[in-house]
């Protein structure tokens, strides 16, 4: 397949606001660096390299941790056409993710700054046959420089947010052009591409493939981090922890809640929070072990989300309390948890749809614990719903096929 789209540029006004914003992009590396002791990840964000390499790559991209293990199964696939593959991601902990999950048979990289110099620097530096950038990664610079190196690009698992299309006249023409570098756009759902259009994609260039962080069923044993029964709020944000404990009924002062925050960085704030409630309260990232009269286990570390959910009574999933949109359920489905979700699910609507039995969603978190009462109550129904979450993962397709015959006509 060719690829003739024109290239779309960013616009002037776009790349005078990147020259403005370079100082923050500056300050930030620095923190980033030196919170996860990288003290080279401004080096990397300037995409500077002394490589020189005859290849041909294959450039994946995905932000961070939950997008680089959604797309590591479509690399391997990669792999398996003997492709090449240089991958980048946005984030330190996604750069670790990369080497813990390919050591050295990938190129790794942190994306560039999405200023001029440094974009054009990195596709000067490396012959590309391809780009796949994951999800909602739409770097204007970036990806006009690719554009202009014709790189043919497919964006894959494409999807986009409420807050996107809210976004001022400005964003949102900037977001449109961007999409327009893309020669061909893999997505969700119907939803997303709904959304995709009222952002301006081509229709044209849209399919609708499936969700590729559709995991398979997951029957290998996790390690049990919590000694004690236990229900886990999982990927919560900022308000949710608090609604979830006060919402609580008497009843259930003996329940330890485990809260597993949905960025692991809001530990001391979230601290602060539970001393203020009075709770006794037990940090897992200080190695403190949750006893008998301990109320709520601060889960803040990375890595252990699925050994959290495998032992958890029930798994209450965060983002969905408030104007996120909900997060991933397909991830606790394949362990085959029982499943609570909030009102919120701008994101997950097609999640829901293919669970359907297998997820129970509630209107607010008083009906949430009302559901909890239930489940515990009754523990086979605890357990039908999980299975049934299950066994709608068994019936699907398998994403990674679906996504490599969409990109194989690139390749």
């Amino acid at each position: 397949m060719t690829d003739e789209i024109a290239a779309k540029s960013p616009g002037l006004i776009y790349r005078l606001l990147s020259l403005l914003l370079f100082p923050f992009w500056y300050l930030h590396g620095l923190r980033h660096g030196s919170k996860y002791s990288m003290p080279d990840y401004w080096t990397l964000r300037l995409g500077k390299t002394n490589d020189s390499s005859d290849q041909h790559p294959v450039w994946v991209h995905a932000s961070s941790v939950g997008e680089v293990q959604a797309v590591t199964p479509l690399v391997e696939s990669l792999f398996e056409r003997d492709e090449a593959i240089l991958f980048t991601c946005f984030t330190a902990t996604g750069l670790r993710t990369i080497e813990q999950n390919f050591s050295d048979r990938v190129d790794r990289r942190i994306i560039p700054v999405d200023f001029y110099r440094t974009c054009r620097r990195f596709f000067q530096a490396h012959n590309l046959k391809l780009g796949l950038i994951m999800e909602t990664e739409l770097w204007p610079e970036m990806l006009y420089q690719a554009r202009l190196h014709n790189v043919p690009l497919v964006l894959i698992n494409a999807r986009v947010s409420q807050k996107t299309i809210g976004a001022n006249k400005f964003l949102r023409q900037l977001a449109a052009n961007t999409l327009g570098n893309f020669a061909q756009i893999l997505t969700r759902s119907d939803n997303d591409k709904t959304l995709l259009l009222k952002l301006g994609a081509d229709q044209e260039r849209i399919r609708i493939i499936g969700n590729l962080k559709t995991p398979q069923v997951d029957d290998a044993p996790k390690p049990r981090l919590v000694e004690r029964d236990y229900i886990l709020l999982a990927s919560s944000h900022p308000g949710e922890e608090r609604l979830f404990i006060e919402s609580r009924p008497s009843g259930f002062d003996s329940t330890l809640l485990v809260i597993a925050p949905r960025h692991p960085r809001r530990s001391e704030k979230l601290q602060h929070e539970f001393s203020q409630l009075g709770l006794n309260y037990a940090v897992r990232s200080k190695a403190q072990n949750p006893v008998e009269s301990t109320e709520v286990y601060l889960a803040d570390t990375l890595g252990e989300m699925k050994s959290l959910m495998s032992h958890a009574r029930l798994v209450v999933m965060g983002g969905s309390f408030n104007q996120v949109g909900g997060h991933n359920l397909l991830e606790p489905a394949s362990l085959g948890c029982a499943i609570i979700t909030g009102p919120s699910d701008n994101n997950i609507r097609a999640d829901i749809k293919m669970l359907d039995d297998g997820v129970i969603q509630v209107g607010d978190m008083a009906q949430c614990w009302r559901r909890i009462n239930e489940l515990l109550t009754d523990g086979d129904r605890a357990q039908s719903l999980g299975a049934a979450a299950r066994n709608r993962l068994t019936q699907q397709p398998d994403m990674v096929s679906k996504y490599m015959e969409e990109i194989e006509t690139w390749l």
